[in-house]
Formats: C-alpha cells, sequence, structure tokens
C-alpha cells in the first residue's frame, strides 16, 4: 500500500529534533511530508537544513525536498503567510509541530529572571495564533515538564478572560498552570487534546528527559462523543529495559582531555548503536571532541566515582561563592549501566565521562541525546553544544510521530 503523506509543518525548528524525529517515523502507511520550518535563528536553521539535505541524497524514499525553510520571527508573521509561501491551500495543512523555547518554565532558571519568563511564555501563546491563523487538522507542543506547576501569565490570564468559554467574567480567572491555559486555549480553538509527560528513558533512548507533549485535534474529525488518546498507542513503545550510557557511548574510540577523534572505527553491533548509525556510509564517527579543562578540573573528575556528583569533592570546590546552591548535576559522573541525568549543556555541567577522567565529547552526548551519527550541527563548538542541549531527542519524537500516525490510520483517515 502507498503512503499516505500528511503535510507537516514546524515552528520553533532550532537544531530540528523534532522534524527529523516525525520524518523519520517508519509507519508502514504514514508518511509525514515536511511543508515549512521556521525559526529566527540562523545557525540552528542551518543544522536543520544541511540535514534535510542529506536525508534528501541518501534517504530518496523520504519526501523533504520541497519543504521551505524560512529564517522569520514567528510572532511578525501570520500564518496565512506560511502556508502561501509553503504553496499550500488553506486547511490543507495536517498536522503543526513545534517546541517553543522553554527557559521560562525551567527549574533551573533563576528566579530573577521574570521578564525573561515573561517573553518565553509569550511564544507559547504564539504557536498558538498560529493554530488559530492555519486551522490545522492537527497540532502537537513539545516542552519542559514545568508547564504543569508554573503558574500562567498575566497575558495568558488575559487571554482566558476572552476565551468564549467565559464571555461574561468580569474578575480574575482561577488558572493555576501554563498546562491549564494550553488546553483552555486549544478546547477555545476547536481542538480535543491528549497531554502527557514522558521520560524519554521509558522510550528507549539512554537519558531521564522528562518532556511534556500536548496533542490536539480539530473537534470536527472526530466523532462528539470520542476522546483523543494517544497513550494506547504510545505504550507499545514503552522499553522492558533501559537503554543504557555504556551500551550507547562506550563503543566510541577513547579520548583524552581536550582530544578529538577523526576517522573510522569499528561500532558497536548492539540494537541502539546500529539504529543510530542507520544510512550511515562507512564506520566513520563525526565531532567526536571533547572540551579542554583545566588541570585542577582533571584531577576532581578523578575523585569522583559513577554516579556522585560534586558533593564527592565538596573540599575542593573552594572556587564556588555559595556551594549549597550548586545544582546537584553538576561535576555528575554517569553510570554505565544506567541511563544518563537529562543532557543539558552537557560542557557547562560539567558532566563527565562513566569510565574516563574527561568530560563528554559531543558525539557522546549526540548519542546519548538519541541524533544519529550522520546528524551534523553547524557552528562553532558552543553553538553546537546549545543547539544540542536545546533540542528534543529524534528518537522520542519518533516514537511520539508513530503514535499520531497510528491514531490517523485509525481514527481520522477517510
Amino acid at each position: 500500500m502507498a503512503h499516505i503523506n500528511l503535510k507537516m509543518g514546524e515552528l520553533f525548528v532550532g537544531a530540528g529534533g523534532l522534524g527529523v524525529g516525525f520524518i523519520l517515523a517508519n509507519h508502514p502507511h504514514i508518511q509525514f511530508q515536511p511543508t515549512f520550518a521556521v525559526d529566527n535563528e540562523p545557525i540552528s536553521l542551518s543544522t536543520y537544513k544541511g540535514n534535510l539535505e542529506w536525508l534528501s541524497a541518501h534517504k530518496q524514499d523520504l519526501d523533504v525536498s520541497r519543504s521551505r525553510v524560512l529564517l522569520l520571527d514567528i510572532d511578525k508573521i501570520h500564518g496565512n503567510d506560511l502556508i502561501s509561501k509553503s504553496d499550500l491551500n488553506n486547511e490543507e495543512l495536517d498536522i503543526l509541530v513545534g517546541g517553543p523555547p522553554c527557559q521560562g518554565y525551567s527549574s533551573s532558571n533563576r528566579a530573577g529572571q521574570k521578564k525573561n519568563k515573561d517573553e518565553r511564555n509569550y511564544l507559547m501563546r504564539v504557536f498558538l495564533d498560529k493554530v488559530r491563523d492555519i486551522c490545522p487538522k492537527m497540532f502537537l507542543i513539545e516542552n519542559v515538564q514545568g508547564v504543569q506547576w508554573t503558574e500562567p501569565t498575566e497575558g495568558m490570564r488575559l487571554d482566558t478572560l476572552q476565551l468564549p468559554l467565559f464571555p461574561d467574567i468580569d474578575h480574575d480567572v482561577q488558572l493555576d498552570s501554563v498546562q491549564e491555559f494550553l488546553v483552555r486555549q486549544a478546547n477555545s480553538l476547536g481542538y480535543k487534546v491528549w497531554y502527557k509527560i514522558i521520560d524519554a528513558a521509558t522510550f528507549g533512548i539512554p537519558q531521564h528527559r522528562m518532556r511534556f507533549f500536548l496533542f490536539g485535534v480539530r473537534a470536527d474529525l472526530i466523532p462528539n462523543d470520542e476522546e483523543v488518546n494517544l497513550s494506547e498507542y504510545l505504550n507499545d513503545f514503552v522499553v522492558d529495559r533501559y537503554t543504557t550510557v555504556s551500551e550507547a557511548i562506550n563503543d566510541l574510540p577513547p579520548l583524552g582531555n581536550g582530544d578529538r577523534y577523526i576517522g573510522s572505527y569499528d561500532p558497536s553491533s548492539n540494537s541502539y548503536v546500529q539504529k543510530l548509525r542507520q544510512y550511515m556510509l562507512s564506520n566513520e564517527v563525526y565531532d567526536h571532541f571533547t572540551t579542554k579543562h583545566k588541570d585542577y578540573v582533571i584531577d576532581r573528575y578523578k575523585q569522583i566515582q559513577q554516579g556522585q556528583n560534586w558533593e564527592a569533592i565538596r573540599g575542593l570546590m573552594t572556587n564556588y561563592a555559595n556551594i549549597d546552591n550548586t545544582h546537584s548535576n553538576i561535576y555528575r559522573r554517569l553510570q554505565n549501566d544506567l541511563p544518563a541525568i537529562t543532557i543539558t549543556h552537557y560542557r557547562k555541567s560539567m558532566i563527565i565521562h562513566p569510565i574516563q577522567d574527561r568530560g563528554l565529547s559531543f558525539r557522546e552526548a549526540c548519542r546519548l541525546q538519541s541524533f544519529p551519527d550522520w546528524f551534523r550541527f553547524q557552528g562553532g563548538r558552543e553553538a553546537m553544544q546549545q543547539q544540542l542541549a536545546n533540542a528534543v531527542p529524534p528518537m522520542l519524537a519518533t516514537k511520539v510521530a508513530y503514535a499520531v500516525a497510528e491514531y490517523w490510520y485509525n481514527t481520522i483517515r477517510q
């Protein structure tokens, strides 16, 4: 049976972890066809575009060559303009996906950054504005788990006051969280929704990373009495055993502090590595380099055992003004036999290789984030590391995309 192409638009693309995950979903009947991808960061878009071009050249059964990669401020363009730039017709877009920048909801954010938080929260409202403009058949928002407890901004409260659900209310709306705001707004736009906090490790990614997903389906496409539920399809991908750090990275060539490996090597035959090396044309390894740390940092690393963090060397942490305010994942040595901690900016967090006395290499961090070995990041090292830290693990996105495809095929397809 021929594939059904579902036309996909993406906002807040970043490096492309979410979009690439959808493209690689490998559903037997459904293929997600990217039509436009928008971001306002040139380097991130360059990363995304370069990898789309690689896929177009090396995986020709994927229909990715017609996607419009657009450098735009998303809040300054109307959804109809995105549709026209992508040669689509009104209501032709099947799904709009995106992960609005999430620092406003992050528990690691500093309390004093209220202005930054309000700006970030505003971008979530921008995504919903584009849902209103475009009216896609489905949409998917990805974000950090903090949306379930973060208090809504005043702008969100004002938006909620204007909803048709509350036409006569002239006082403050009792809105407890950003999550509640999103659900109410989606309902008011005519969508039924499903939402869930997912740990990437439960789906075979070698990293504990909690992500929020909100999936919406236009209510006119499904029976009135039917609820939207992706869980029944996602549950098929829950693993019996976690993928470990060792399985993900220990086949890569050993490195010293500040070293870089260039060339071929003998990849592991385990299923996780083989998935990430699918479509590779040789045994080459890319971007396997480490940051050069000062000798005193390496001396600290040597005294930290697997699973321990800075607390194991508290007496050496003399360069920290208030050591008790230090995040628990600073100077964390990973454990070989468990998934990694959440991979944020691994260099700034000083994450330590489980058995080698050095920081992680960039390719090791990519492996833990489930980026394929052929995936290349653009820009200097700092830009590459920040893009990786912000990204959705593509393998997690693939599982969610497959569940969306299953839902479409079994519920909406006509």
